[in-house]
């Protein structure tokens, strides 16, 4: 058990700042609400003598990623001969699709334990995976899943189905995400909680064909998951669905059973309107990723505001999420467009619906609840030093978080009750998941040039 004392609690939807008050945590699978916060208050010392007593000035809930590839993290700095591209589709067979065809499972794992504790060092506590790694499909998701573990932090993961390796590939990609599934719902009827869960992936439109389209809807219909998905994140995905199958790409996906209030769609930057209206009336996520859409030229997303269930992703790039938080608003206000920082913080915040969809959407009383620092709610939760220059109350929090506050400030970090940084030292092997990575970068680096 741990006591947050005297802390100020920002909330990040509806924007807020208390008084300062008491957290009291429960660590994991002790009591009755293990890895939740038990109360909240004032001078709760006293009623748990025997708690972990931890200062500071801001608590928060964690922050969510809600789209990246973890099999990115090794591409940091990547020396290898890349041709020239002269467009988005190009840049994908020339750079990524080779880095993906170079992963082994030891690469995997490295890129994997690399990646969440970046992720746990920038005060991210639940990060929304989308894994490609067609020479190593079968049992994936699972070497994922324990670097997820041994870091400490939340998720969710897939496989990025695709036809692109053939249809064997296909199948063996539908048959991972199904496997995963069953991993999961098999350790809850036993009464575990686990800490991620899986959707069912599939790489973009213009990679997935008719059958294995098919098979990826029966795979979300009988796994009750949602589907996890790029679509329109550059024109040629949009084009290419109205040439090849006739219909725009999110009415292609429907008419397959593909959309629900689980699918996250990654990009969508040239969607249509219509497109967007199935989305919102589906329920569906749209995670936005304005750095990666930056750095792949592929356009801007001027929709943006009409989707109802925007959330922020990195794409693979570095999991600081209050950094694409920036840049999010920052390129939507070069654009011309309406929104202010205040709109990006609710879509920050709206990570934890996807979190709460996957792991259990909460009751009235709060239980289960993400994002939120109240009694029931799941302990994820960032410590954060932070003095301002300036009063930080409710109507300015997103304005601290554009101008000021940022990931140098995060203090400890906890997920479901446990500390995976603790004072700025993280409760994981830091040095030793960093070596390893260097080490399984440099082979990676030698398999893509092979490829």
């Amino acid at each position: 058990m741990t006591i947050f004392e005297n802390v100020r609690v920002i909330s990040f939807e509806p924007p807020a700042v208390s008084e300062p008050m008491d957290v009291v945590t429960a660590v994991p699978g002790t009591g009755a609400s293990p890895g939740t916060i038990i109360e909240t208050g004032s001078a709760l010392g006293a009623k748990y003598p025997g708690a972990k007593r931890v200062s500071g000035s801001y608590l928060s809930p964690g922050l969510v990623c809600a789209h990246t590839h973890l099999y990115s993290a090794l591409a940091r700095g990547l020396m290898v001969d890349i041709a020239p591209s002269k467009d988005f589709a190009q840049q994908l067979r020339h750079l990524w699709w080779r880095l993906d065809r170079a992963i082994d499972l030891p690469i995997l794992e490295a890129s994997a334990l690399a990646g969440c504790a970046d992720a746990a060092l920038s005060g991210v506590t639940s990060v929304v995976d989308h894994h490609a790694g067609p020479e190593a499909i079968d049992g994936s998701l699972s070497v994922i899943r324990q670097a997820y573990e041994e870091v400490g932090i939340r998720g969710l993961l897939c496989y990025e189905t695709t036809d692109r390796n053939g249809m064997e590939g296909a199948r063996a990609g539908v048959r991972e995400n199904l496997r995963f599934a069953r991993e999961i719902d098999g350790d809850r009827a036993a009464g575990k909680r686990p800490l991620v869960d899986g959707a069912i992936g599939a790489h973009a439109g213009f990679t997935v064909g008719e059958e294995t389209l098919g098979a990826l809807a029966d795979a979300v219909r009988t796994s009750k998951r949602g589907l996890h998905v790029h679509l329109a994140e550059d024109k040629f995905d949009a084009v290419d669905s109205r040439y090849r199958f006739g219909s725009d790409l999110v009415a292609r996906f429907d008419a397959a059973g593909c959309l629900g209030p689980k699918t996250i769609v990654g990009h969508g930057v040239w969607l249509s309107q219509a497109e967007v209206e199935t989305l919102n009336a589906r329920g569906s996520f749209l995670a936005h990723n304005a750095r990666s859409n930056m750095n792949n030229a592929v356009g801007y997303n001027a929709l943006l505001p009409r989707f109802d269930n925007v959330v922020l992703g990195t794409d693979g790039m570095s999991a600081d999420m209050l950094e694409e938080f920036r840049f999010a608003a920052f390129r939507h206000r070069e654009s011309g467009g309406p929104w202010w920082p205040g709109d990006f913080l609710r879509c920050l915040d709206r990570g934890n619906r996807v979190m709460e969809r996957y792991h259990g959407a909460p009751v009235a009383s709060g239980s289960g609840a993400f994002g939120r620092v109240i009694a029931g709610a799941v302990a994820d939760l960032v410590l954060w030093d932070y003095d301002p220059p300036t009063p930080l109350v409710g109507g300015n929090i997103a304005g601290h978080l554009a101008f000021g506050l940022s990931s140098r400030s995060v203090k400890s970090v906890m997920v479901n009750g446990a500390f995976v940084v603790e004072d700025r030292a993280p409760a994981f092997d830091a040095d030793g998941i960093a070596s390893k990575a260097r080490a399984e970068a440099i082979r990676l680096w030698k398999r893509m040039e092979e490829r």
